[in-house]
């Protein structure tokens, strides 16, 4: 399935859409030799799946892979693009192979081939994996040494490769690819962060700690927020030590977007709160519970606070929802 937003595409594609039978040969040839230019062959004791979504824009490219055991080649015939790939897994293990050198990567490492030449990857059974596309010609001007960074693991721990991924999962979950004014700054954000993790020139650095390095930790920051809205500790403090930054350092990063931490935790704790509430599956929670699972420890701040934002009490709008349903 594809869908598109101007010149942003989205590709869904699964090997369960297809009978059986047909999945290796129909996943070899539209998958492997149209859409990536790869061909594939399964490990021969692993059963055959391959589940990828593949967003594309001008200069990027993020492939989200779940997959079983195989073995992919790309031939000198299957070229047609000069790009940098970045191979990271998530589970499983994987062998790269271009150049005459070899990089065996773990869960959370990273290796990176060249598409403008013939290249072999081998992926362990229940590989999940996120490739990144990017052009050589966009990217060879912000690193040292082009040729030193392929083919070779940078390990999972390296902090510039943890941001890096961190931005590309919030790409994959955020409306933000949708918008065609952000487009060119989050192609920007990803260039500074691959940048950073293969070796930045001087200059290219400056510009991608005042750039690309804020976005990538906003959005991790963001993230780790609205996955702990119900601990009564989501301090700023706390946040800011699980980041390895300041306090003063995560304020700064939100008054950029004209909010406060403050703000957020509350917008999202409230949306978090009335979702719950007109959700038919727990019409018979107390709101009490809800408000207490979503981190307010005051039911009258909680009310107050509720009304504010949707001009009704939760019980309200609760009741409003079930007369929808009706």
């Amino acid at each position: 399935m594809t869908s598109a937003a101007g010149d942003f595409h989205v590709h869904r594609f699964s090997s369960d859409d297809v009978a059986e039978r047909d999945r290796l040969a129909f996943v070899r040839e539209v998958y492997g030799r149209v859409i990536v230019k790869l061909d594939i062959e399964p490990h021969a004791d692993s059963p055959f799946r391959c589940r990828t979504v593949l967003r594309r824009l001008p200069g990027l490219g993020l492939a989200s892979i779940d997959c079983s055991g195989v073995h992919t080649e790309r031939s000198r015939a299957q070229i047609d693009s000069d790009d940098l790939v970045l191979h990271v897994r998530s589970a499983g293990k994987s062998i790269v192979r271009q150049f005459g050198r070899e990089a065996v990567a773990g869960a959370g490492e990273l290796a990176v081939t060249r598409s403008s030449d013939a290249a072999s990857c081998d992926y362990d059974p229940g590989s999940r994996l996120l490739h990144i596309r990017v052009p050589v010609s966009a990217l060879a001007p912000m690193i040292v040494d082009l040729d030193a960074a392929l083919v070779r693991v940078i390990p999972a721990d390296t902090e510039p490769l943890r941001l890096l991924l961190k931005y590309a999962e919030f790409l994959q979950t955020t409306d933000a690819l949708q918008l065609p004014d952000t487009r060119h700054l989050i192609v920007a954000h990803v260039y500074d962060l691959v940048a950073l993790t293969l070796g930045v020139t001087r200059d290219a650095a400056h510009v991608a700690k005042g750039r690309g390095v804020p976005a990538a930790r906003l959005s991790a920051i963001m993230a780790d927020i609205t996955e702990n809205l119900g601990r009564s500790d989501l301090t700023i403090d706390v946040i800011a030590g699980r980041h390895h930054v300041t306090p003063r350092y995560v304020r700064m990063l939100f008054e950029k977007e004209n909010l406060t931490f403050s703000e957020f935790v509350l917008r999202e704790r409230l949306a978090r709160a009335h979702t719950a509430l007109i959700d038919p599956r727990v019409a018979n929670l107390p709101i009490s519970n809800i408000a207490f699972a979503n981190g307010f420890g005051d039911l009258s701040y909680f009310n107050r606070t509720f009304r504010r934002r949707y001009a009704a009490s939760p019980s309200e709008a609760r009741e409003a929802a079930k007369r929808g349903r009706n």
